[in-house]
């Protein structure tokens, strides 16, 4: 007999995502389809790729636009990130960024740290990067933790990443998806600590970025929203800036 995945253990058939029924069993292997490598031009010959985390593509006003924090990308130029097409090919770099707007929140709180990349015209010239984005269509409503089931958030960890573009021209991408619950509020408002299952075999580092969806019920039905993105992560624990303020900071595009 098959062994049951996490999420058949706690859902007994199957969770919405807007319109669509989604079976427990593939629950957590369709949602990290929605993470997507956080990937900068080096500009160097060989090594022209290289990946500092995860980040998030969302649909959002109708906009195209892809996700992170900006620690993650400290010492980079905004114009080098981009999108890898899924063959390898070809790399894409956004119309545009924007960050956090001073003054917006206090500058030691992680709703500061967010960066965005407007990839609605690559999209529209080359469909294909456009299938990993998530429709970010609506906030989780508050509620009670025990109407929370889980949270799935997924990663592309650093260490796990393989190199071989000098004698392969290869980049082998490993993403790993991972159940967790909440685990209190931080001081940090804009922020929420998970605690994972399981604890971690291996280093967190790379995490940043990833998306963090929220599986809760809604009257007596199982449904998923994007609950926010990882912005730290150990072993035991990871803590996400709320989808909120994601939304908050999408709407300040103009």
């Amino acid at each position: 007999m098959p062994r049951s995945t996490i999420m058949e253990t706690i859902l007994s058939t199957s969770a919405r995502i807007g319109s669509l029924y989604i079976p427990a069993n593939s629950l957590q292997s369709h949602l990290g389809t929605y993470v997507s490598p956080l990937t900068v031009c080096t500009h160097d010959d060989v090594h022209r790729v290289r990946i500092l985390g995860s980040s998030i593509g969302l649909i959002h006003n109708e906009r195209h636009m892809l996700v992170c924090s900006r620690h993650q990308i400290q010492g980079c130029e905004l114009r080098d990130v981009g999108l890898l097409r899924p063959d390898g090919n070809d790399f894409v770099t956004s119309s545009g960024s924007r960050t956090s707007r001073k003054g917006t929140h206090t500058q030691d709180s992680d709703a500061y740290d967010i960066v965005a990349f407007d990839f609605s015209k690559p999209v529209i010239d080359n469909p294909i990067l456009g299938e990993p984005f998530f429709k970010f269509e609506q906030v989780p409503a508050d509620t009670f933790n025990s109407n929370i089931l889980a949270f799935i958030v997924a990663g592309y960890p650093s260490g796990k990443q393989k190199y071989e573009l000098y004698d392969k021209n290869h980049l082998g991408t490993c993403r790993h998806i991972l159940t967790a619950q909440p685990d209190g509020q931080p001081e940090d408002q804009a922020l929420l600590k998970l605690k994972f299952i399981q604890d971690l075999d291996f280093d967190p580092d790379g995490l940043s970025g990833g998306p963090a969806f929220v599986v809760q019920l809604v009257g007596s039905e199982p449904r998923v929203f994007l609950g926010g993105m990882i912005v730290r992560s150990g072993k035991s624990h990871c803590y996400i800036v709320k989808s909120g303020f994601l939304w908050e900071f999408l709407n300040s595009f103009v």
